[in-house]
C-alpha cells in the first residue's frame, strides 16, 4: 500500500467534500453543548436558627425536591432522550460517513441525502454489531474481576491477611494482564474498524462483518497495524496542532482575566469567560468535524485496498446510491 497516496486521498475527500463534516461532527460519538439558565424558584436554601443546620439543610432540600419535582422529571426526561437522539444521530452518521468517504473518493455521485440514507440504511447492523462488542466486553470484564476480585474476597473474609507480597503478585498479575490487553485491544480496534467497512459498503450482518473484518486483518497484519500506527501518529500531532493555539490564547486572555478581576469588575470577567468559552466550543466543533471526516475517509481508503470492492446479497452498491443533495 502506498501509504503516502493514502493520506493524499484521505485529505482530497476531506477537504473536497465538506458536506461530510456535518456527519464527521456527529460520527463515532454525538455530542452537543447547549447552556441555559435555571428557573428562578421562590424556594430559596436559608439558613434557620435552633437545631441541626446540617439536619435543617437536609431538610430543606427534600423539601425543594417535592416541591419541584415536575421540573426535575421533565429535566431528567429530556437529556435521557436528547442522549439517545444524539447516540442514533451518531450511528447513523458514522455510517453515512463511510458511504460518502468511499463514494467521495472513487468518484460517484453523491451527496449529504445520499450518505444519510446509506447511514440510515446500516443502522440496526451497525446498532447490532456495537451491542454484540459491547457484551462481549461486559462479559471479559465481569470474568476478569471475578477470577481476581473473588478469591481476594474470600481471603479476606475468612480473616487472611493481605501482606506486602500478595500486593506486589496482584499489581503484578494487573500488569500482567494490562500488557496482554493492549495488543488484543489494538488489533480488535483494528478488526472492528474493517468489519464497520465491511457492513456498511457490503452490507453483511453484524457476525459476517466481524468475521470479513478478521480475515483483511489476518491477511494483511503488517499492513493494518501499520495503517493504525500511522492513525496514532496523525492523531497525536493533530492534537497537538490544536493544543499549542489553544494555549498560546489562553495566556494573555488569562492575563486580562486577572487584571479585570482585580479592579473588581466581575461582569467583565464573566463576559470574557463566556465569549471564549463560545469560541472554543466552535473551534472544538470544527476540529472534530474535519478530523473525524479525514479519519473516517483515511481508514475507508485503506479498507478499499485491502479489500476489494465485493457485492454479497442484500448490499447496496454505489449505483444504488439515492440521487445527491
Amino acid at each position: 500500500m502506498d501509504y503516502t497516496d493514502l493520506l493524499r486521498g484521505a485529505w482530497r475527500v476531506t477537504w473536497r467534500h465538506k458536506y461530510l463534516w456535518l456527519l464527521g461532527l456527529f460520527a463515532t460519538e454525538g455530542g452537543c453543548s447547549f447552556s441555559g439558565g435555571s428557573p428562578n424558584f421562590s424556594y430559596s436554601f436559608g439558613g434557620g436558627s435552633g437545631g441541626d443546620p446540617l439536619s435543617h439543610r437536609a431538610s430543606e432540600f427534600g423539601d425543594w425536591i417535592v416541591n419541584n419535582w415536575p421540573f426535575l422529571a421533565a429535566l431528567i426526561f429530556g437529556l435521557v432522550a436528547l442522549g439517545i437522539a444524539l447516540w442514533v444521530i451518531s450511528i447513523i452518521a458514522t455510517g453515512g460517513l463511510i458511504a460518502g468517504s468511499e463514494a467521495a473518493h472513487t468518484g460517484a455521485s453523491s451527496g449529504l441525502g445520499a450518505a444519510w440514507s446509506r447511514g440510515v440504511h446500516s443502522f440496526w447492523r451497525l446498532f447490532g454489531m456495537w451491542i454484540l462488542v459491547l457484551a462481549v466486553v461486559l462479559v471479559v470484564i465481569l470474568v476478569l474481576v471475578l477470577a481476581i476480585g473473588l478469591p481476594l474476597g474470600v481471603a479476606l473474609a475468612r480473616g487472611a491477611h493481605v501482606g506486602t507480597g500478595e500486593i506486589i503478585a496482584i499489581v503484578l498479575a494487573v500488569l500482567a494482564l494490562a500488557l496482554v490487553a493492549i495488543p488484543l485491544a489494538i488489533v480488535a480496534q483494528v478488526v472492528l474498524t474493517w468489519a464497520s467497512r465491511s457492513l456498511v459498503l457490503e452490507g453483511t450482518g453484524p457476525l459476517d462483518s466481524i468475521s470479513a473484518g478478521w480475515r483483511v486483518f489476518r491477511a494483511n497484519v503488517g499492513t493494518s497495524l501499520m495503517v493504525w500506527l500511522i492513525n496514532v501518529g496523525i492523531t497525536i500531532a493533530a492534537g497537538l496542532a490544536l493544543l499549542v493555539p489553544l494555549v498560546l490564547v489562553a495566556i494573555p486572555v488569562g492575563f486580562v482575566i486577572y487584571g479585570t478581576g482585580t479592579d473588581g469588575t466581575g461582569v467583565a470577567v464573566w463576559a470574557i469567560i463566556a465569549l471564549v468559552g463560545v469560541v472554543a466550543v466552535a473551534i472544538l466543533a470544527l476540529f472534530k468535524a474535519g478530523f473525524t471526516t479525514f479519519s473516517t475517509a483515511y481508514w475507508t481508503i485503506a479498507y478499499r485496498n485491502l479489500a476489494p470492492a465485493s457485492a454479497p446479497a442484500g448490499s447496496i452498491s454505489t449505483q444504488e446510491l439515492p440521487p445527491a443533495m
